[in-house]
């Protein structure tokens, strides 16, 4: 380049100035390095195109950098990752690239990966979640919802799902016909359950089924997604979201999706389940099970009902004839009492007496009851059962 192209010694063009640093780049790193770094976004255009990037321990964004996976890497090494990890790459995994670094002039800093090692997200994964698991732990969190009582019945259910969830038709189907006879009533909740705003929506969505429970009780929340790839249960092993999950007052159900991978959300839950439609499923049973229990019940109790009526009106026609013989034989008693004390009150009647040979002493017109008062007076009758007699005597 001439010194008329270059136009000073002073300076340098931006081309010059990028071509340097590519040739520093290149003596730097003159071969592969490997990279740990998180995915922050992917583009999928045959060729995969990322961006990784590095948080601190505040979450905020210490590096950024671009990088590519051209296709005659790319479907290789997705072949070996998903045998490992058992999902595709997907923004908010952590990852070990082997690439190398290259600095263009006009496209700037770049990595070309070459290979990502499946075992160290496996392990980053399982490594963020051991490490929430110990913290729920310390805190006296980790069983906390599991220790909560289970419920006896199912009237109002709370559902947490994303809008467009694979699951949510499969629970509907049998959630509608309950709620349609009557027997069980659902609130849904919408939340996103993949990308970096995962967490936080379901924190939020958590929070608001709280909210509503203390106006108006929820028997269980059921979180449910359903299908999609297993590596984006990743965004779901949160420390605050499993907080907030732990402390709900009431049972949490889950349905995910993965029936060989966990999630801390799956692991706090008082029952997890495989898939949405084992979860409606168990509601359903759990109902129709106390249905016919209840209508066991009541046929028992009609049942018994009429036994014991039955037995009421034998003891009763029972206790009806003791009684009739019961008063029958006092008014006999009574009858010949009375016969009795009536014989008795006729044979002391004053015509009896005189009868038997006593006589009345009357003076006056009035009974004489004793000898004083007889020789007060110096005319006296006589009365006998014959008649009468009159009487003089001296007083």
């Amino acid at each position: 380049m001439s010194r008329a192209e270059r136009g000073s010694d002073d300076h340098l063009r931006l081309s010059e100035l990028l071509t340097v640093m590519g040739l520093v780049v290149e003596r730097a790193f003159p071969g592969y390095v490997w990279v740990e770094a998180e995915i922050a976004s992917l583009t999928d255009r045959r060729h995969l195109y990322l961006d990784l990037v590095e948080l601190g321990e505040d979450g905020k964004e210490m590096a950024r950098a671009r990088a590519n996976l051209w296709a005659r890497e790319r479907y290789r090494i997705a072949a070996k990752f998903r045998a490992v990890t058992g999902g595709e790459l997907a923004p908010g995994m952590r990852v070990l690239v082997k690439a190398v670094p290259e600095f263009h002039p006009q496209y700037g800093f770049s990595l070309n990966i070459l290979d990502i090692s499946a075992g160290y997200t496996a392990g980053a994964a399982q490594e963020k979640l051991a490490r929430i698991r110990r913290t729920l732990e310390q805190e006296g969190l980790y069983d906390r919802n599991r220790n909560l009582e289970g419920p006896a019945d199912f009237a109002r259910v709370a559902v947490i799902s994303p809008r467009s969830a694979a699951g949510l038709g499969d629970f509907r189907e049998e959630a509608d016909r309950l709620e349609a006879a009557g027997l069980c009533r659902f609130s849904y909740f919408e939340a996103l359950f993949q990308g970096r705003e995962a967490a936080a929506s379901l924190k939020e969505a958590l929070e608001d089924v709280t909210f509503q429970h203390a106006l108006e009780a929820f028997d269980a929340v059921v979180l449910i997604r359903g299908g999609g790839a297993a590596s984006d249960l990743a965004w779901l092993n949160d420390l605050e979201l499993a907080r907030t999950a732990a402390r709900l007052p009431l049972p949490l159900l889950t349905g995910i999706g993965h029936a060989r991978d966990d999630t801390i959300l799956d692991e706090i839950a008082h029952t997890r389940f495989d898939t949405p439609s084992k979860v409606v499923q168990h509601l359903e049973n759990t109902i129709s099970e106390n249905g016919r229990r209840a209508l066991a019940a009541y046929e028992s109790i009609r049942r018994l009902s009429r036994e014991l009526l039955a037995r009421r009106s034998t003891g009763l026609d029972a206790l009806y004839t003791r009684i009739r013989r019961a008063a029958a034989h006092r008014v006999e008693v009574r009858s010949r009492d009375l016969d009795a004390l009536m014989r008795r009150i006729l044979g002391l009647s004053p015509q009896a007496t005189l009868a038997r040979g006593y006589a009345l002493v009357r003076a006056r017109g009035r009974t004489v009851r004793s000898a004083a008062e007889a020789r007060q007076h110096a005319a006296l009758e006589l009365v006998f059962e014959d008649g009468t007699l009159e009487v003089t005597h001296e007083p």
